[in-house]
């Protein structure tokens, strides 16, 4: 009797702590004449009986940065290309460190909403006028009392906007330089003889992890237990994108320019555009980082360079190691293309 009535209270406090989220995606106005005022917002709410404080994760709608964290997707079935930033975050480290920026608590029942400028970030010029939907990114992550992370998934409402006149936007619009290959030097914006020492130093480990991942792929040519570690089952044509890549990185990141004033976000890296070779801005987080291993200065040279559709076009399923290894074990795909998997290689972590 004592153990079913402890069941049964067991079984109600689960149910009284139960944890679920919403997430609605809503436009300004049911029409857009004018893709440069392309403004949504997303409303986070937490539907649960439990108070949840969650990560302003920058692939999660929480976050303001010009990731791909929607969805644009015309009548016809077409999605509007992105043209946004990739960037290198930690959330273990977040957690971690604990900022009260970092995170958005809710209670149950609160909200949140944050809006998007969605202009200059996706492409609507080759998917046209006419009706879209929007949604969003529904992963968020729950961070518990110990800074371990928990994923929960919201349940979504899309936006229908229906989009007429202008189609093109210069929001986010930037001479693209020339792909210098042969550069021999890097170049600096707003950087420090400090941050230009690091830099270098970063620029020199990273592309000696790259050379050495490239003899290593080149020693294995069937594969090897490293690879199948961090990218997963062996396919020709996987170890080839991989091989490719590293190649490329033994000598490209020392003809890029590297941005020291434009990001100081304490949680980030580093971003790119990756349709925009040769620029890589390094933000608050790069700074504190050690100069080599996983998770470093130097490795994060190679997780911005293979975003470069010039080196490779990859992109962030996954943040972090334990995050990738299950990534190469559940989609060697995606894992080829993901581009912590990269880095964590490269360091053979």
């Amino acid at each position: 009797m004592l153990a079913a009535a402890a069941f049964v209270l067991s079984t109600a406090l689960l149910a009284s702590a139960e944890r679920s989220l919403s997430l609605k995606v809503a436009t300004p106005s049911a029409e857009i004449t004018d893709v440069d005022n392309f403004r949504v917002a997303a409303t986070v709410s937490n539907t649960g009986s439990e108070t949840l404080r969650l990560l302003r994760d920058p692939r999660s709608p929480l976050s303001t940065w010009a990731t791909e964290s929607f969805g644009v997707v015309n009548n016809r079935g077409a999605r509007a290309a992105f043209s946004g930033v990739k960037v290198r975050y930690s959330p273990q480290a977040v957690a971690k460190a604990g900022r009260a920026e970092s995170f958005v608590e809710l209670k149950p029942g609160e909200s949140v909403t944050v809006e998007h400028d969605l202009a200059g970030v996706y492409n609507l010029t080759s998917t046209g006028v006419g009706a879209y939907t929007v949604d969003a990114a529904n992963l968020f992550r729950v961070v518990e009392a110990d800074s371990s992370l928990t994923d929960i998934y919201a349940d979504v409402v899309a936006a229908e906007v229906k989009v007429q006149g202008k189609l093109a936007s210069f929001k986010n619009a930037a001479v693209q330089p020339a792909v210098s290959r042969m550069s021999k030097r890097a170049s600096y914006t707003g950087c420090s003889s400090t941050q230009q020492s690091q830099i270098s130093s970063a620029i020199s480990s990273g592309q000696s992890y790259a050379s050495s991942s490239y003899s290593h792929l080149t020693s294995n040519p069937s594969g090897s237990t490293r690879y199948t570690r961090w990218f997963g089952t062996f396919s020709t044509s996987r170890y080839n994108a991989v091989l490719n890549s590293f190649s490329r990185l033994r000598t490209y990141p020392n003809g890029w320019t590297y941005n020291c004033n434009t990001c100081s976000d304490p949680d980030t890296y580093a971003y790119v555009y990756p349709s925009r070779y040769g620029t890589v801005y390094l933000c608050g987080y790069f700074w504190s980082a050690p100069a080599t291993g996983a998770g470093s200065r130097a490795d994060t040279i190679i997780h911005e360079g293979t975003h470069f559709t010039q080196v490779l076009g990859t992109d962030d399923y996954v943040y972090g190691q334990s995050g990738c290894l299950s990534l190469a074990k559940s989609n060697p795909t995606n894992a080829v293309y993901n581009a912590d998997n990269h880095a964590f290689f490269s360091v053979n972590a």
